[in-house]
């Protein structure tokens, strides 16, 4: 009784066994591969290594579960070395659902900068009937450029201040500082670099130099930058600095450079702004007159104290005579002086000569054989040899001729 039970319990399993074979079988050639996502992101890079991150996204297009297991993710370089193996844990998609397979990595590329990388998932997919479960292979590449990433690295931003210094005779001193942020994870070393000079017309007139260092990851630092222009930038109303190179990095592992630039638009100072502010330009105005036939003849000096450590021009010297009656000035003749330079930080002397004639000198005013004085003006433009922009200078003085009366 015993062995008929059990031969008949044994033909039911098989007939089911059997059936369900059929059944999977069927299924099996009626599966549709879930349609595969896969996302390998590099999410955090710092010097030493970087973080990966695999997603797998499954969409289940099956009215029946779907068994996904045994998945590995393998990302290897052109040349065939591997860079990261993920192994991520499987499970079951539902009937015309979807669910996501996550897994995280560290690695580096101990030098090697390759430009593309190949990922490989493998596993299986399969369906499950009862304790009965049928599998079919899975096999998907995925090229990934690491190029790309790289691109897409922040470069340091940057902010530029710069101020005029000292005058001298082969041009026009400037200092600076440029702000750099670095807003990546990784530090940044920053070599010496240098900028160029231009005016609006991209005429090169000077340069800048920037000293480098190491800016930290997500922080700030300030960059000492000193330079000079030509003086002929000062006939210009605005120069421009260009700032442009690469600054290089360390990357999970790999040396690479990212570019960095600013420019930046400054406005030229007045040039009395830059001569000495703390000594004045002294202009002296010496007379000496002598009665002669033809009028009272004064042999003028001019004399002009240049305490710049860079020479000085004085153009254009005019010297105009008036004379004065009860608080009236009455123009008597002008006269023009020689140009010439005033030599750093010393002095010089203009000359030239006026005759006033004696109709002008005597004009009987008032019953007054004399006027109460004589007014000497002097106008002259200053300036640096070579430039345009001039600063226009004067000084005045009187002659009391009461001493005649």
């Amino acid at each position: 009784m015993n062995k008929k039970l059990i031969a008949i319990l044994l033909t039911i399993i098989t007939i089911i066994n059997i059936i369900a074979a059929i059944l999977l079988f069927t299924d099996i050639q009626l599966l549709e591969m879930p349609e595969t996502t896969i996302k390998v992101e590099i999410i955090e890079i710092n010097p030493n290594e970087a973080v990966i991150q695999a997603k797998i996204e499954m969409d289940n297009p099956n009215a029946f579960e779907v068994i996904a297991k045994n998945l590995e993710i393998v990302t290897l370089t052109p040349n065939g070395s591997k860079v990261v193996k993920m192994l991520l844990e499987g499970g079951t998609i539902p009937a015309n659902g979807n669910k996501t397979f996550e897994s995280y990595a560290y690695t580096r590329f101990d030098n090697n900068s390759p430009k593309l990388l190949t990922t490989k998932l493998t596993g299986q997919i399969g369906i499950k009937i009862g304790f009965i479960q049928k599998t079919i292979p899975l096999a998907i590449n995925v090229i990934t450029s690491l190029e790309e990433i790289i691109k897409k690295l922040s470069a340091p931003s940057l902010k530029m201040k710069v101020e005029f210094g000292e005058l001298t005779q082969k041009g026009l001193n400037l200092t600076g500082v440029i702000e750099a942020y670095n807003p990546n994870s990784f530090d940044i070393i920053i070599g010496n670099i240098s900028g160029n000079v231009t005016t609006d017309t991209g005429k090169n007139v000077g340069y800048l130099k920037i000293e480098g260092g190491i800016l930290g990851s997500q922080k700030s630092m300030e960059l000492k930058s000193n330079g000079a222009i030509l003086l002929e930038a000062l006939n210009y109303k605005a120069i421009i600095i260009n700032v442009s190179g690469r600054v290089g990095a360390r990357i999970a592992g790999i040396n690479e450079t990212l570019p960095i630039s600013i420019e930046a638009e400054i406005k030229v100072p007045d040039i009395n702004k830059l001569l000495s502010p703390d000594t004045p330009t002294d202009i002296i105005i010496k007379g000496d007159y002598k009665f002669t036939l033809r009028g009272l003849m004064d042999d003028i000096t001019l004399e002009i104290n240049n305490p710049n450590k860079i020479d000085l021009e004085a153009r254009n010297i005019t010297v105009t005579f008036f004379y004065l009656n009860n608080g009236e000035k009455t123009f008597l003749v002008e006269t023009i002086l020689g140009e010439g330079i005033i030599k750093a930080q010393s002095k010089k002397d203009f000359k030239g000569q006026c005759i006033v004639p004696y109709s002008k000198v005597f004009p009987t005013v008032g019953g007054r054989l004399l006027p109460d004085e004589m007014l000497i003006t002097v106008r002259a433009n200053l300036t640096i040899p070579g430039l345009n922009p001039a600063i226009w200078i004067g000084v005045t003085g009187c002659q009391d001729f009461r001493f005649f009366s």
